[in-house]
C-alpha cells in the first residue's frame, strides 16, 4: 500500500464526512478575524499580521485522543512534518523521533524550529533541541505557529517557524477536571489527569500525564515510559494586572533501537527535565507587555556511557505601546544563559574532547518593532533585533511585511525576514567537530501570502509561495584532512503551501493542504509533495475523523544513492459521546499498513490501534 493514489484516500474520507447530519462540527481553521499574539507580540487580527500563522485553538484539541499536543496540530499546519514514533512517545536526539520541519527547516538533532512555552524558548541547554515529550495537550489552551523566519521578535533557533504553546487557563468558577486514559498495540498505554479551580482572583491547575509502549521492533528493544506534571498558579492582582507562575517536571526512559542494519539490544537511556516560569503580565489600554523569568534544568544518562546536566535560564521583558492612533511600537529586551557539562568514561582520551568541563554561553538581545495602519486596510510592521553573544560577537536580525485587507474576504499579505541559530554549546565545545570560532547560521526568508474568505465563510482559502536563502550552516568539513564543524552549509528552498478550510451547515468539515518544497541537495525531512486532508463527520453521538497524508518524494539520507520515501498513510478517529461528560474513542493509526522510514534506517510502525476514555467533570457554580 505505499503508492495508494491520493485522490482514492480523498473520496474515502469525503465519503464517511458524507454521513454527518446536521450537527454543527467544530470549527477547522483559521477566520481571519482570529486574534493572535505570537506574530507581533500584541493580540491582533490575523488578517493584519504580515506572517502566515496557523491556530489551533482548545476545542480542536480536546477532539484530539493525542497525549501529547504536537500530534494534534500536525493536520492543521501547512507542510510540518513531525517523526513521532506513531505510538506514544519520541525520545531524545536522532533516531528516536520528535524533529520538527516547517518549509524544509529542520536539523539533528532539531534545533531550528523553536517551541515555545507562553512566549519563553524552550530548548536543551547543551544540544539546544526541545523535548518533544515534556508538551501534554492537558496543558495547552491554544497553539499559534508562525511559518516562517521568527527570529526579529522569538531571538534564536526561530529560522523555520515558531510554535508558541500557549498554557492552559480555567474556564469556569469552581472546580472542573478530567481524567482519561487509552490502551493499544504494542503494550501502549497512557493516562492523564488535570484538575483546576477557579475563584474571582485565582486560578490554579495542576496536572499527571503517564505514557508508555513497550514497542514495535521485534529485532531490537525500543520501549518508551514517560511521566509529567504541571502545576499553574495565577492571581489577578487587579483590572488588567495578572501574575502567573508554573512548574513542569518530566521522568522518561526510552531504549534507543538503531537502525535496521545495526540493530540494539540495551541502549536504555534516561532522561528527567524541568522548568519553573515566572511571569508578570500588564493589559491596558495604551499599554501592554510582560515581564518574564524561566529556568529549564535536565539530567541525562544513557547506558553508552553518556551523561550530562543542562540548563537554559533566561529573562524576557517586552511592551507594547499605543501612543498613536493606528499605531504599535513594541520594545523588548532579553538576556539568557545556556549551557551545562557532559562526561562519558567509556570514551577513550581523544574521543572526550570538552566533556567533564562545565561550559557556559550568555546571550543578551534588544528588539524592537513598529506596527502601522494607514487607511484602516494597510498594515505595515518592521522590526530589527540586536544581539550580542559570549562566543561570536554581534548580530543584527532585522525583518519587514505588511498585510492589505482589501475588502472583509481578501488579504494580501509579504514579508521578509533574517533569522538565526546561535552555535549550540555541542557544536562550540564537546568531540573532536567542536570549534569555538563558529558563527550563528543564518537565512533569509520571502513571501507573498493571499487569503480569502468566500460563500459566507464556509470556505476559507490561504496560499503562500516562500522562497528562504541559508547561509553559515554549522556542518562537518573535513577540509584539510581535519574534521570539524565550520559555517560551509548553504541551501535553498523555494515552494508553495496551500489550505483550504470547508465548513458547510455540518453535513462536511474539512481541511485541506498541499505543499510543494524544492530544496537543495542537503536539505532532509522536506517532501516534494506533501498532501494532508482531514475530515470531520458526525452521525447522532458518533464523530469520525479520519486523517490522511500522502508524501511524495521524503528524502532521509545525504546519500544520493537512497531512494527517496512515496507513502500514504491514514488515521481513523472515532468519538462516541455516551454522556455530556463521558466519551470513548477508539483511534486507528497507518490503516493502509504502508512501510516508510522518516529516518533512514529507523522503520515506523505498521497497522496500531487504541481506545479510551475520557470523563470531564465541573462543579456547580453557587
Amino acid at each position: 500500500m505505499r503508492n495508494v493514489p491520493f485522490y482514492a484516500l480523498l473520496l474515502l474520507c469525503i465519503g464517511w464526512s458524507a454521513l454527518a447530519n446536521a450537527q454543527e462540527p467544530d470549527s477547522l481553521g483559521m477566520s481571519l478575524d482570529q486574534v493572535v499574539v505570537t506574530g507581533t507580540r500584541s493580540a491582533r487580527a490575523a488578517s493584519q499580521v504580515s506572517a502566515s500563522i496557523s491556530i489551533i485553538d482548545r476545542d480542536q484539541l480536546e477532539q484530539s485522543s493525542h497525549i501529547n499536543v504536537l500530534p494534534s496540530i500536525v493536520p492543521h499546519v501547512p507542510g510540518l512534518m513531525l517523526n513521532d514514533r506513531a505510538t506514544v512517545g519520541y525520545g531524545v536526539g536522532p533516531g528516536s523521533g520528535g524533529n520538527l520541519s516547517i518549509r524544509g527547516i529542520s536539523g539533528t538533532p532539531n534545533n531550528r524550529i523553536l517551541v515555545l512555552i507562553d512566549g519563553q524558548p524552550q530548548f536543551m541547554g547543551i544540544f539546544s533541541h526541545p523535548i518533544a515529550d515534556a508538551y501534554h495537550a492537558t496543558d495547552i489552551e491554544r497553539v499559534e505557529v508562525i511559518r516562517g523566519a521568527a527570529s526579529v521578535l522569538y531571538g534564536s533557533n526561530a529560522m523555520g517557524g515558531a510554535i508558541n504553546l500557549i498554557t492552559a487557563n480555567t474556564r469556569s468558577p469552581g472546580w472542573s477536571g478530567q481524567v482519561a486514559g487509552t490502551a493499544g498495540s504494542f503494550g501502549t498505554r497512557t493516562l492523564s489527569g488535570k484538575l483546576a479551580f477557579q475563584s474571582e482572583r485565582w486560578e490554579s491547575l495542576v496536572s499527571l500525564n503517564h505514557g508508555a509502549t513497550d514497542g514495535f521492533r521485534d529485532d531490537a528493544a525500543d520501549g518508551f515510559s514517560n511521566t509529567s506534571l504541571f502545576y499553574k498558579l495565577t492571581h489577578h492582582l487587579q483590572e488588567g494586572l495578572t501574575l502567573t507562575g508554573d512548574l513542569q517536571l518530566s521522568d522518561a526512559s526510552y531504549q534507543h533501537p538503531g537502525t535496521l542494519e545495526a540493530p540494539l539490544s540495551d541502549d536504555q537511556r534516561d532522561y528527567r527535565r524541568g522548568r519553573v516560569a515566572l511571569g508578570v503580565r500588564n493589559d491596558g489600554e495604551k499599554a501592554s507587555g510582560a515581564v518574564l523569568v524561566y529556568h529549564n534544568f535536565g539530567e541525562h544518562r544513557f547506558a553508552t556511557g553518556f551523561q550530562s546536566v543542562d540548563f537554559n535560564q533566561g529573562l524576557s521583558l517586552y511592551q507594547n505601546l499605543k501612543l498613536v492612533p493606528g499605531q504599535t511600537l513594541t520594545f523588548g529586551v532579553e538576556h539568557s544563559r545556556f549551557g551545562g557539562e557532559a562526561s562519558n568514561d567509556q570514551l577513550p582520551p581523544a574521543a572526550a574532547v570538552g566533556l567533564d568541563d562545565p561550559h557556559r554561553v550568555r546571550q543578551t538581545e534588544v528588539y524592537a518593532q513598529v506596527q502601522q495602519t494607514f487607511w484602516k486596510d494597510l498594515h505595515l510592521n518592521a522590526g530589527v533585533r540586536e544581539v550580542y553573544n559570549s562566543q561570536f560577537g554581534n548580530t543584527t536580525v532585522p525583518g519587514f511585511g505588511l498585510s492589505y485587507e482589501a475588502n472583509a474576504r481578501n488579504v494580501f499579505k509579504a514579508s521578509s525576514s533574517k533569522a538565526f541559530r546561535s552555535p549550540s554549546v555541542v557544536d562550540l565545545f564537546l568531540f573532536p567537530p567542536s570549534n569555538t570560532e563558529l558563527r550563528p547560521e543564518s537565512l533569509w526568508n520571502h513571501e507573498l501570502g493571499f487569503l480569502r474568505s468566500f460563500s459566507g465563510g464556509k470556505w476559507e482559502l490561504e496560499f503562500v509561495v516562500y522562497y528562504t536563502k541559508g547561509d553559515n550552516l554549522i556542518q562537518l568539513d573535513i577540509a584539510g584532512g581535519v574534521p570539524g564543524n565550520r559555517n560551509t552549509g548553504t541551501f535553498r528552498n523555494k515552494g508553495l503551501e496551500s489550505q483550504i478550510h470547508y465548513r458547510p451547515r455540518g453535513e462536511l468539515a474539512f481541511i485541506f493542504s498541499y505543499n510543494f518544497a524544492d530544496v537543495s541537495e542537503n536539505v532532509l525531512f522536506a517532501p516534494r509533495h506533501y498532501l494532508k486532508l482531514q475530515t470531520i463527520g458526525q452521525v447522532g453521538k458518533f464523530r469520525f475523523v479520519p486523517f490522511v497524508q500522502q508524501v511524495f518524494g521524503l528524502r532521509n539520507s545525504l546519500d544520493r544513492e537512497a531512494e527517496s520515501e512515496t507513502y500514504s498513510l491514514l488515521n481513523l478517529q472515532v468519538n462516541y459521546q455516551i454522556s455530556d461528560r463521558l466519551r470513548a474513542h477508539i483511534l486507528g493509526n497507518n490503516l493502509f499498513d504502508s512501510q516508510y522510514q522518516l529516518e533512514n534506517g529507523y522503520p515506523m510502525p505498521g497497522i496500531n490501534m487504541a481506545a479510551g476514555i475520557n470523563y470531564q467533570f465541573k462543579s456547580k457554580n453557587r
